[in-house]
């Protein structure tokens, strides 16, 4: 009984999109409804039905409609992320969904990265027939996936952002031309025209007026339908989706789920990930089950209503919280000169190192726990390790790192890491990063500051005998190289060495102990 429906919509421009619709049998059903940038033209119908099959959708007995977004795959038009025509489109996509003879008048919206985001876009909006929102790795926030703490992530966007124009726009320079300083002027180098709707987002590196006139920017403070959000602890979008669900009402954050893996954003074990996770899996029927809850008033199985559930890395266990803030940094251990954490402060010193943003000596990654290669790393990182503890201690909660600083230069960046060290290898766990002028607007160079910065937070144990260290530096390939000049980094056309120091004596990181905490059995 299953019918697959391949429609070409045509929007109030004339421009036709690509729509297919999956009706599960004959007779009216809940919908759900997606919009992607990322689908192939075609699709045989065995991927599809096997794709659902997987996550529950068709046996439970939803209708899907799924977009192919403007100017991508099967779709005509130009595709311009984030652009009000993203918004237009899926609005005008909504009121032919409501005239389509299976539709039962409940609507059910489902996306991940940017798919979400073009959901998202739609509730500044009334959805009056929005049901529910099965959300992962993404932010509402346009800022959070550009800046963390004023330090830019631009790279990475930019090249997601050429390949999203790629059918229209071409790449016509290689890597070594494009990225080059002024990064102002990185789209016309890419694509030989100058596209204002990227580079204004490379000029406004402090959450401002600019931000908050995004569509979907702020959706989450009204939003009144139950929402299944899904993250991982190393995805780009941790920090932003953190602060979505608490930026929720309260009633509606009583009657959502919040479900974040150990994963990145892939939501699965990537290649490179080096640290096992064998009770970390996500259960992929997670969101038609969530919809049947809302829907049917079964119980959800994955999780409670109003619970933030999260995985435990080296526990390798789950457990129940209400916020992943729920425990604030607690215990410090202090940074010494001769490279030490230790629990109680010391009396003094310093240590420096010099940064030149030509020619980092170290590479760091995000998107999954992997082990650094020391052999990378020059004079441009200061390392500190702990004693190995002397029994297992759980920790919850934001990171948070205080540094007594200085720099010869008006401006640079501090980087921090945080690192498991299990059987003589290190592990990424967290990190957190900012520059002297986002700390202190009135910053002039020589001068001594303190600077405070919280991670996303993070949930692990630390066995007896392993240890934790933390790295300070000033650049890591999450990140856009810090000029150390004043100047906005995208308008910097030159660059200069920075000799940056740390001062002991207050410098220290903090972590957020466990001290009351629901155990939990693992997913089934």
């Amino acid at each position: 009984m299953i019918e697959i429906k391949d429609v070409f919509l045509p929007m109030s421009d004339g421009v036709r999109l690509y729509t297919r619709v999956v009706l599960p049998h004959a007779g009216k059903c809940p919908t759900v409804f997606m919009r992607t940038p990322y689908e192939k033209e075609t699709t045989v119908t065995e991927e599809i039905l096997a794709r659902y099959e997987k996550n529950g959708l068709i046996r439970r007995g939803y209708a899907i409609v799924l977009q192919h977004c403007r100017g991508r795959s099967g779709s005509e038009g130009i595709c311009v992320p984030y652009a009000d025509e993203e918004r237009r489109d899926g609005l005008e996509t909504l009121e032919w969904v409501r005239t389509l003879p299976h539709y039962n008048g409940e609507l059910f919206f489902r996306g991940g990265s940017y798919t979400a985001s073009v959901l998202l876009m739609l509730l500044n909006d009334p959805v009056p027939d929005l049901r529910g929102f099965a959300l992962s790795v993404q932010t509402e926030s346009l800022y959070h996936r550009h800046y963390f703490n004023g330090m830019s992530r631009a790279f990475g966007y930019f090249a997601w952002y050429l390949s999203m124009m790629s059918a229209h726009r071409p790449k016509i320079a290689s890597n070594e031309e494009i990225y080059v300083r002024p990064y102002r002027d990185m789209m016309i180098r890419a694509t030989g025209e100058e596209f204002p709707a990227f580079t204004e987002q490379l000029l406004h590196d402090r959450y401002d007026a600019f931000w908050k006139n995004f569509p979907g920017n702020g959706v989450m403070e009204k939003l009144e339908v139950p929402v299944l959000m899904t993250g991982g602890w190393f995805d780009y979008y941790c920090y932003g989706m953190c602060r979505m669900w608490y930026d929720l009402p309260a009633e509606t954050r009583e009657k959502s789920c919040f479900l974040m893996s150990p994963f990145g954003h892939a939501l699965q074990e990537k290649e490179g990930n080096v640290y096992p996770f064998p009770a970390g899996k996500l259960p992929e029927d997670r969101e038609g089950a969530f919809f049947d809850h809302i829907r049917l008033g079964v119980p959800y199985p994955y999780a409670s209503p109003g619970t933030f559930r999260y995985y435990s890395i080296g526990e390798d266990r789950w457990h129940d919280a209400k916020s992943p803030y729920e425990n604030a940094p607690d215990l410090p251990f202090f940074l010494t000169e001769d490279g030490r954490m230790e629990r109680t402060s010391p009396s003094g010193g310093s240590r420096s190192y010099l940064y030149d943003p030509d020619h980092p000596k170290h590479h760091d990654k995000h998107d999954y726990m992997y082990v650094p290669d020391e052999e990378e790393r020059g004079g441009d990182v200061l390392s500190f390790l702990s004693a190995p503890f002397e029994s297992a201690v759980s920790f919850f909660g934001p990171v948070r790192f205080d540094a007594e600083v200085s720099s010869d230069c008006s401006d640079t960046a501090f980087v921090f890491r945080l690192y498991l060290v299990e059987d003589g290898k290190a592990y990424n766990l967290a990190d957190a990063a900012t520059s002297l002028l986002h700390a202190d607007p009135d910053y002039r160079a020589g001068e001594q500051i303190k600077i405070s910065v919280l991670s996303q937070p993070a949930a692990f144990c630390v066995k007896k005998g392993c240890r934790l260290r933390v790295d300070v530096s000033s650049w890591s390939d999450c990140f856009v190289p810090h000029p150390n000049t004043a100047e906005q980094f995208a308008l910097a056309e030159k660059t200069v060495i920075a000799r940056n120091t740390v001062f002991f004596g207050e410098s220290a990181v903090w972590l957020s102990t466990v001290r009351q905490r629901e155990s939990n059995s693992d997913f089934d």
